[in-house]
Order: structure tokens, then sequence, then C-alpha cells
């Protein structure tokens, strides 16, 4: 009895761990994610058929599901779910899916269907006493593969971890604890341990799980979306300071994307990339929705200060001539040639004005994802942030990898008021995994900026 009510306790904790796993899995669409939540599955459903077998007594059905959930699919994918996460070629990753999708359809067949001997009781059968030769060789097996996978792994994300590599290093501790729950998983199917022990493994195999998977998502260690402190590789996606951050990109000409004032418009479906695996669009109601724009602030209707009185420009032909200088001169020109641009408007005091441009490097085949996150912060800060002048953010030409946001405040207070909105943290915390490193150059007008710039000459036309 004793076994019977450790079992269903520790099949609830699965179950729950299961859940929130499958939750996150569907929401962020990562096939690492995917992987994991099929071994919580297995090792679940392991555990029900255990605690089954304590009340009931064990038979042929309760023994396969046992066998078939904690002993094959619980590993096999397991450890899948690890190359995905650590391996960086594809041709690793494609070669890993195949094995565990042959192997997992080969083996279930085979386990489901092979005879079985001996007699069950309502303690926990050892594989070993009831299957023929072949099942225990498949499941010895499929033990062996996961372990060396695992431990592979962990070796190789140790050693970049050494060479500074920052990605490495920030997947240290969720690796370790999956390794760990691999060796319980493998521990507890045996058949080497006592019932409640077994129990107690596998149980504890699926928290592990749950805890490394959630310990791939961004934690910060303060609310700034912005510090310098923050994580600066894949799992970062605030603004980094120059320790890890990555090159200045070459001064290539830029194309703009977010900056058009208007309602927004839907993007394209885009294609499958590697690390997500699309599922049907939700319901139109359930998608999400922002406030109408405020009304035209004063950048929208600046006028430009000279003697002609010519019609100023808003602030996607502004955003426009940063790009321009962005080709010629790199980042820093675009930031002095706008910040110099603003300047020159009459209306509207843009002498507090405070910008930043960030430079995101991106991991190749996540474009599409971060750029969704990217047109819903855009959208997020212009219909809610009435401070923000420009939020714009680039692709680069012949930089597929590279996106860059510019933004510019009305002042520092504005800035800050930015960093702390809710649409900013989501961005933060689901661009995440899409983010290799980023660069950060914060900007302030200075005084030469301020100057207003000369009209341009009126052409002489032939008098009458």
């Amino acid at each position: 009895m004793v076994d019977a009510l450790l079992a269903l306790l520790a099949t609830l904790g699965a179950l729950i761990a299961t859940g929130l796993l499958i939750s996150r899995a569907y929401k962020d669409r990562l096939l690492y994610l995917i992987a994991w939540s099929l071994t919580s599955v297995g090792i679940a459903v392991a555990l029900l058929a255990m605690t089954l077998g304590f009340l009931l007594g064990f038979n042929d059905a309760l023994f396969r599901v046992m066998e078939l959930g904690g002993a094959l699919v619980a590993p096999v994918w397991l450890a899948l779910g690890m190359v995905e996460l650590i391996a960086r070629i594809v041709q690793v990753r494609f070669a890993a899916w195949l094995f565990a999708v042959s192997y997992t359809v080969v083996a279930t067949v085979i386990l489901m269907l092979d005879p079985l001997r001996g007699s069950f009781s309502k303690k926990l059968p050892k594989p070993d006493d009831i299957y023929d030769a072949l099942p225990p060789l498949l499941i010895n097996g499929a033990h062996l593969v996961a372990v060396l996978a695992l431990v592979a792994c962990a070796i190789v994300t140790a050693l970049l971890a050494s060479k500074q590599d920052r990605e490495a290093y920030e997947l240290l501790i969720p690796i370790a604890l999956v390794a760990l729950a691999g060796v319980l998983v493998v521990a507890g199917t045996r058949g080497f341990l006592p019932g409640p022990i077994a129990v107690v493994a596998l149980g504890g195999a699926a928290g592990l799980v749950w805890y490394g998977a959630m310990r791939t998502l961004p934690v910060y260690a303060d609310d700034d979306g912005y510090a310098g402190e923050e994580y600066r590789d894949e799992g970062a996606s605030g603004y980094a300071d120059q320790a890890y951050a990555a090159p200045h990109p070459p001064p290539v000409d830029a194309q703009h994307t977010a900056v058009a004032p208007g309602p927004p418009v839907p993007p394209a479906k885009p294609a499958t990339k590697r690390g997500e695996l699309r599922f049907p669009d939700p319901a139109a109601s359930e998608e999400l929705r922002f406030p109408e724009p405020p009304a035209p602030t004063a950048i929208d209707d600046m006028k430009v200060a000279g003697p002609s009185g010519m019609a100023g420009f808003g602030a996607g032909s502004l955003a426009a001539g940063a790009l321009g200088a962005a080709g010629s001169a790199g980042l820093a020109g675009a930031g002095a040639a706008l910040g110099g641009a603003a300047g020159g408007f009459g209306q509207g005091d843009l002498s507090k004005a405070y910008g930043q441009i960030t430079v995101y490097t991106l991991l190749d085949g996540r474009e599409e994802a971060f750029d969704r996150l990217a047109e819903e912060l855009v959208r997020a800060a212009r219909a809610t942030e009435p401070e923000t002048l420009i939020f714009a953010c680039h692709e680069v030409v012949n930089a597929p990898t590279q996106r860059i946001f510019y933004q510019l405040f009305r002042d520092e207070s504005a800035f800050a008021s930015h960093r702390q909105q809710p649409h900013l943290q989501r961005f933060l915390t689901d661009s995440r995994t899409h983010v290799i490193a980023t660069n950060v150059i914060e900007l302030k007008l200075g005084s030469a900026n301020l100057v207003p710039l000369p009209a341009p000459a009126a052409p002489d036309h032939p008098r009458l």
C-alpha cells in the first residue's frame, strides 16, 4: 500500500510537470521542448501503470505500457531533445531525429507484440524476468544510446563554456539537470532498484526535465530590460555590455521595415525554420491586440527651421535619413546624422532627446520567429508610448542574421518608462532563444546637433 501511495504522488507530480512542459512547448514551438514533452509523457504513463500495478497487481498490459513509456520513449526522446538543443550542425540534428523516430517505431512494435513469460504480482517486475531476449536487447540499446548522447552533449557544452562561449555557459545547469534526469530514468526502469526507489527516481526525473527546460528561458537579475548586466547569448534579448558583444556589422545599406505610420499590416505566414514547429494559427479573437495609436505627436508635423519655411519630414523620413547615414558611415554616423536632423526642427523640443541603437546577431534559421516578436514590440510601442518618437527594426542587406533596432525618445524619462513596459519584457523573454549576441550604442543629442539646418536654396526662375 505504501508503494502504491508513493507511486500515486509521483504520478500526480509527473502529470503536473508534463502539463506545464507541453503548454510551454506549444507556446514556443521549439523542437527540443516538444521532444522533452514526449519524455515527460512517457514517464507519467509509466508511473501511472506502476500505481495501478501496486494497487491491483501487475499484468501483461500494465507491464508493456510501463516498459514502453519509461524504458523506451522517455530515454530516447530525452536524448533527442538534448541533441536538438546543443547541436549546431543540421546534419547531426537530422540524424538524431531519424534515429529516434525509427528506433521508437520498431521497438514499440516488438515490445507490444513479443510474448511474455513468468508470472506477475504486486511487486515491480523485472524486464529480464518477463521478456525474452530481443526486447531487453532493444531496451538496453536505447539506454546505451541515450546515456552516450547525454554525456557527449554535457562534455561538449562544458568545453565550449571553458572557452568563454556565453551560450554554452548559460546552458550548463539545464544540461546537467537533464543529464541527471536521464540517469534516473535508466536506473528506475532497469529493474535493479526496489519499487519505492524506482518510483522516486522516475518522479524526480520528470521534475528535473521540467525544471531543466524552464532554465533554458530567460531569468533576469533585475527589471531593467536594457541594463548592461543581462545575458548576452542565445538566451539574451536584453541589451548587453561590450564583454561578449558581437562586432559592429559592416557599413552596408539597411532596409527599413517597421516605422511607416498607419495600421499594422498582418505578416505573411513564414516558412518553417530550424528549431520551431508551427501549429495552426489561433482564432482571431485570441490574437494579441493593441489599442489604436494616439493622435500624431509633434514629430509627425514638424517644420524645417529656415527662411523658406518648407514642410519638414515625419518620423519615416527622419529614419530614412538615418539609414542613409548608416550605409556610408556606420551605426554611429547614423545616430549623429539623425540627431543633427532632429535638431533642425523648430516645433517640438528635442534638446533632451535620448536614443539607442541595438544590433542583434541571430541564430541561423531564427530570423522569422524573431521578426514576428519584433513586429509585435514595434506595434505596442507605437500604440501605447506617445513619448516615443521613432521605434524601428531594420534588416541588413547581405547580412540575414543581423537586425538593428533604432529608438528615439522625447527624453531620458520616456526611455526609462519604456524599459518598464510589459510588452518590452515580453519581447525580452520570448526572443531569448533566437539571439546569439547584442551590441548597444546609446545616443544623446549634443549641442552641435541643435543648430538649425539651412533650408535648400530655391532654384532660379526667369522673370516674366
